[in-house]
């Protein structure tokens, strides 16, 4: 019996520089094509990734979203990012890749 777990490779197959703190939430979407970051220690550090390419989305968020310091992210079965702040607002977004389906 073999219960020490599944064996992983000592080399990542891809990595994200775009955040540059550490990582206090990673989701992904319910259908797994995208992966959100974000970190509270930055004002704006939060990041959704195509999880096929490993390419972050670059034209969102942009410096005018208003995140502040992001804590906590989730996403919805019916295409809605919510994202939770430390000024204690949660703010949601409907997520435009999944308007056709919905």
């Amino acid at each position: 019996l073999d219960i020490s777990g599944p064996k992983l490779s000592g080399t990542p197959i891809s990595s994200i520089g775009n955040l540059t703190t550490r990582v206090d939430c990673l989701r992904y979407s319910s259908d797994g094509q995208i992966l959100g970051a974000c970190s509270r220690l930055k004002s704006g550090s939060l990041r959704l990734v195509h999880a096929g390419t490993a390419t972050v989305f670059q034209n969102w968020p942009t410096q005018k979203t208003p995140l502040n310091r992001a804590s906590v992210l989730d996403f919805s079965t019916q295409g809605l990012l919510a994202i939770g702040n430390e000024v204690g607002r949660v703010l949601l977004y409907r997520l435009k890749h999944y308007s056709k389906s919905n």
